[in-house]
């Protein structure tokens, strides 16, 4: 009864202090995405893991302000103009609506009321941006993002000590081979996320710059990118966005070329560019990515949405280990892909090191200590 109410105790106030979170959250984040980056540089060079870090952190931030000169620019300026004009860009889409299918409207009662739903059931552009407090303007949150990523790496077999601490050591074995597996699940998602984000985002600029020659275009691509985090829904939202600028720049007959184009980058993504390079990472049945994403929503926002469906990837993973279909015992299969076999050593290699340091026997004592005991035995002795 004790360490129940210790455990409701703890719960509550880990929900009382959730806003404390999300800047470590996204340290971890992007300590997973560098740690293979700094474990690499360290081994090839040489080099404590430290200065790796630095090396690997400074050259970050050499491309962050190289590129911020005119990329970031371009989309700070191109979200501020489109924010500014929601207003007009929502009259015109419903003016072109209206010509082109006859309606008797009032087109501007009705852009003001479909702006005032869409603020209200979205959000501001200021609350976009707010991405459930994540990307606020506070210098300390971006600050502890870097320090805990920074951390996180370099004490990084530390931390996987740590958590083997609250593990009983008769399960350290059952808990390594999950741990690898869901490390595989991860850096397979992660990578595929990648690939997919610059992939959607170069094909968006293409089709709505070089095609269509729309306004706003570069923010408009760099977004479509981003949503193919959320599957299902994501790619919706991105043709939606696209078709609804495009509408109100160029007319009804703009959305089939829009649509089309986008279609056709989809095909190619499903049945070429992910069962060739990337597999399915999290196999998981729409249905459930769905639930997942829209409880990520409402727990965090944004940022909820970003690690929903790791998260759900991360449940099933442990539920089929615990209880395999076929009935065998808990972790009695490796499950580790044949396929990924280099990943699946690597892992398997860091996580039998920490096991091994993990289950030292702490009866031996160090050889200084034990011929002090036998010294202070000796001198009783006489």
């Amino acid at each position: 009864m004790f360490k129940l109410t210790g455990v409701l105790l703890l719960l509550w106030f880990l929900y009382f202090i959730r806003e404390v979170f999300p800047p470590f959250i996204v340290g971890g984040i992007i300590a997973y995405l560098l740690l293979p980056v700094v474990n690499s540089f360290s081994t090839t060079f040489k080099c404590r893991p430290g200065f790796a870090v630095a090396v690997i952190y400074v050259s970050i931030l050499g491309l962050i302000i190289g590129t911020s000169g005119w990329f970031g620019q371009s989309i700070i300026e191109q979200f501020t103009a489109l924010a500014a004009q929601r207003n007009e860009i929502v009259v015109s889409l419903v003016q072109q609506l209206s010509d082109s299918f006859h309606w008797q409207i009032d087109v501007e009662k009705t852009a003001q009321e479909l702006t005032s739903s869409l603020e209200q059931n979205v959000g501001t552009p200021e609350e976009i941006l707010h991405i459930g407090g994540l990307l606020s303007k506070s210098l300390l949150a971006v600050l502890v993002c870097v320090v805990s990523s920074i951390y996180l790496i370099i004490d990084s077999h530390r931390v996987g000590l740590f958590c083997l601490r609250f593990i009983p050591k008769k399960n350290h074995e059952m808990v390594i081979k999950l741990s690898s597996q869901m490390n595989i699940m991860l850096s397979k998602y992660v990578r595929g996320q990648l690939l997919l984000i610059a992939l959607m985002s170069c094909v968006a600029y293409g089709i709505l710059h070089f095609w269509l020659h729309i306004k706003y275009a570069l923010l408009i691509a760099i977004l479509s990118g981003f949503l193919e985090i959320i599957p299902v829904l994501g790619p919706f939202f991105a043709i939606s966005i696209a078709t609804i600028v495009g509408v109100a720049q160029l007319g009804v007959g703009v959305a089939i070329k829009i649509i089309l184009g986008y279609w056709v980058a989809r095909l190619i993504e499903d049945y070429v560019i992910v069962p060739r390079f990337i597999g399915h990472a999290v196999e998981l049945h729409p249905l459930a990515i769905i639930f997942a994403v829209l409880c990520g929503e409402v727990m965090a926002g944004a940022l909820g949405m970003l690690i929903a469906i790791p998260v759900a990837a991360s449940i099933k993973e442990i539920l089929d280990f615990l209880y395999p279909a076929d009935g065998s015992q808990p972790g009695s299969k490796s499950n580790l892909p044949s396929h990924d076999s280099e990943l699946a050593r690597a892992t398997t290699t860091k996580l039998d090191a920490v096991k091994a340091e993990s289950v030292k026997p702490e009866s031996v004592k160090p050889e200084s200590e034990s011929i002090t005991i036998a010294s202070e035995n000796t001198d009783t002795g006489k």
